[in-house]
């Protein structure tokens, strides 16, 4: 499933067709508007335009008119607008060298000229230049709305290329992603100064799960979607509050933190994904906003109780670790932190180096709940673990090397698709921690970080040896997901797909 930016309606259903798959820029009441100005000399011509589209009807708002170009050129800088209507012959400053000279801005803007009959060869320089049509005065409803639904068609097209380069830009963290999003924000009428929280919902049913509170939707695949919301002090019930009583289904919506900057964007869709990954401890579909939570200092004793090989105090240690994860202290970080914990100690106690123990390790939460299916799984298998290693028995178990030929020829040739311990188990008859140990065993590495690899060397080749744009080169690779295809890339690779590109 594509990436995409979904802007959502406010509380009162509206119907506003064509609108759903575009990228409108200006929030008016329920409806999203594309930004669109007025530049020319003559009154009379400005106010033909006003009063002869009902502009709103197909997309756009006027919010500004011009009579003086060199004040239109400080207004275009200014608002940056969507779309602007531009008279070719002004004084001072002609419509041609404005539009030179918002190229050379680099501004968004599109243009359409607005002449007089004898102007051909002027407006066909300004085509040269990108504008998209020209209208003849005086201007007539029949020759301006192909240009306007043509407009419209462009910047939605726009909108949907841009959601990929934007989830890059927050992933590498640099200020020109952060100004990006600010300007969306600032244009949608979401006010960061108000306070922003990011919500991840996983396999949400309910399309509107966020209606009444202005948000944006940056993205909606794999079963996950990313939004920013605004905490509007006006709704009667909390952002948090409204979620955890809302009659969706879903597994699981994390709430970020308050926050009123951009920069903090990118840590708080990280604390958002941690906390929709709390059904993993609940056992159940779970509404959870970052707060307060526990530190690490819980887990110092098991280390040491692996070390002096005392099996009855890691006993005890593991069930009152599942009792407190089932009590709500701990969340899906501390689970994260226990089983690497458990497998450094024990790695490290039998003198191996560390790429062997970065094999091993888990690299995020996404391959903990791909690995276990809840915290009691986990640690019964942390369990086992412990138990074989203080019986001398770990790397001892017998393996079935034709067993694992198949699983891996499989996964060769799947690696495509939406593939999963458990799916291979129901493929191949077999236990999902029997065949997690075969590639332990066999290949050295975890299920999940051999189809990272397959997955990433297959971008590689796409991003080195085609122009598909980088959220298809995730897909094809076998994420959906192009916020987290760039995030495993980056962790492989050292770079993002961009960077990747770029520099082959």
């Amino acid at each position: 499933m594509a990436m995409i930016m979904d802007w959502i309606y406010g509380a009162k259903k509206i119907e506003a067709p064509s609108l759903r798959s575009g990228f409108p820029f200006k929030w008016k009441e329920e409806l999203i508007l594309y930004r669109a100005i007025i530049v020319d000399d003559e009154q009379w011509v400005v106010k033909n335009l006003l009063d002869t589209i009902v502009w709103s009807r197909f997309g756009f708002e006027i919010v500004a008119t011009e009579t003086q170009s060199p004040r239109a050129l400080e207004l275009m800088k200014e608002i940056n607008p969507d779309l602007a209507f531009i008279d070719i012959r002004m004084p001072q400053i002609s419509g041609l060298e404005l539009i030179k000279k918002c190229n050379e801005l680099q501004l968004d803007t599109l243009f359409i000229v607005v002449s007089g009959f004898a102007e051909f060869s002027y407006v066909q320089k300004c085509m040269n230049l990108g504008a998209i049509g020209y209208c003849l005065k005086p201007i007539e409803e029949e020759e301006i709305i192909p240009l306007l639904k043509k407009a419209k068609e462009r910047l939605d097209e726009r909108s949907a290329k841009d959601v990929p380069s934007m989830l890059e830009w927050i992933v590498e963290d640099k200020q020109e992603g952060s100004e990006r999003v600010m300007k969306l924000l600032t244009n949608a009428g979401i006010d960061a100064a108000s306070g922003l929280r990011v919500v991840v919902g996983l396999d949400v049913n309910d399309s509107n799960l966020l209606r009444p509170y202005r948000h944006m939707r940056l993205s909606a695949s794999g079963g996950k979607s990313v939004y920013i919301a605004m905490e509007e002090e006006d709704q009667p019930e909390s952002l948090y509050g409204h979620l955890a009583n809302s009659s969706a289904t879903f597994r699981g919506i994390g709430i970020s933190g308050l926050f009123h900057h951009v920069a903090e964007l990118k840590g708080a869709i990280e604390d958002a994904e941690m906390a929709a990954f709390q059904y993993f401890i609940t056992g159940h579909p779970t509404v959870l906003q970052v707060g307060e939570s526990k530190g690490f200092s819980d887990f110092k004793q098991l280390p040491a109780a692996l070390q002096n090989r005392n099996l009855s105090e890691l006993m005890s240690l593991f069930e009152q670790y599942e009792q407190s994860f089932r009590a709500g202290a701990y969340q899906i970080k501390h689970a994260f932190f226990l089983h690497n914990t458990v497998l450094t100690t024990i790695i490290h106690s039998q003198n191996n180096d560390s790429e062997k123990l970065a094999r091993y390790l888990l690299v995020d939460y996404e391959r903990l709940i791909e690995r276990y299916q809840d915290i009691s799984e986990l640690i019964q298998d942390l369990n086992r673990m412990s138990g074989a290693y203080l019986g001398g028995m770990y790397h001892q178990g017998h393996f079935r090397s034709e067993s694992f030929v198949a699983v891996i020829e499989y996964v060769n040739n799947h690696y495509q698709e939406n593939l999963s311990l458990q799916m291979l188990a129901d493929e191949f008859f077999m236990n999902r921690n029997y065949i997690s140990q075969l590639f332990i065993k066999h290949v050295s590495q975890s299920f999940t970080d051999y189809l990272a690899e397959l997955r990433v060397r297959h971008a590689c080749e796409l991003l080195r040896n085609s122009n598909l744009p980088v959220h298809r080169v995730g897909e094809r690779a076998g994420y959906p997901d192009a916020y987290y295809f760039s995030k495993i890339f980056k962790k492989i690779v050292g770079k993002t797909p961009r960077e990747y590109r770029v520099s082959k």
